[in-house]
C-alpha cells in the first residue's frame, strides 16, 4: 500500500471518528433516546464505505485514462447510494421506531462524509496533476 493512499485513508477515519464524537455529544444532549447500537453502526458503516470508496478511486487514479476516473466516481458515488439505502431499510424494518430521528442522523453523516470525500477527491485530482507535470 502506498503511503499517498495511506494518509487519505487515515484522513478519512480521522475525520469520522472526529465528527462522529461530535454527533454523538449532541445526540445525548438533545436526543437521549437515540438507539446508541445503531449509532455506532452507523459510524462503522461510514468508515468502512468510505475507506473502500477512498482506495477504489486512489487505485483508479494510478491508470493514465482520466474518464476511466471520472467513471470510477460515479461509481462510488451509485455504490454509496445503494448501500445507504440498504442500511437505512435493514433499519427500518428492524427497528421501526425513532426513523425519523435516525434518518435525520443519517442524512447528517451522508452530507458531511460527501464534504470530506470532495476534499479527498480534489488531492487525488492535485496528485495527478502534479505527476503529470513532473512527467512533462
Amino acid at each position: 500500500m502506498n503511503i499517498f493512499k495511506t494518509k487519505l485513508i487515515i484522513s478519512i477515519i480521522a475525520f469520522g471518528l472526529i465528527i462522529s464524537g461530535c454527533i454523538g455529544v449532541g445526540l445525548s444532549c438533545f436526543l437521549p433516546t437515540f438507539d446508541w447500537n445503531w449509532f455506532v453502526g452507523l459510524t462503522i458503516f461510514y468508515l468502512i464505505i468510505e475507506s473502500l470508496v477512498v482506495s477504489l478511486v486512489e487505485k483508479c487514479s494510478q491508470k493514465k485514462d482520466k474518464k476511466q476516473l471520472v467513471n470510477m466516481y460515479m461509481l462510488t458515488k451509485v455504490i454509496k447510494v445503494i448501500t445507504s439505502l440498504i442500511f437505512v431499510t435493514v433499519y427500518v424494518l428492524t427497528v421501526k421506531e425513532n426513523i425519523k430521528a435516525f434518518v435525520a442522523v443519517f442524512i447528517l453523516f451522508y452530507l458531511l462524509y460527501l464534504i470530506a470525500e470532495t476534499f479527498i477527491f480534489m488531492k487525488v485530482e492535485k496528485r495527478i496533476k502534479e505527476k503529470n507535470s513532473s512527467n512533462e
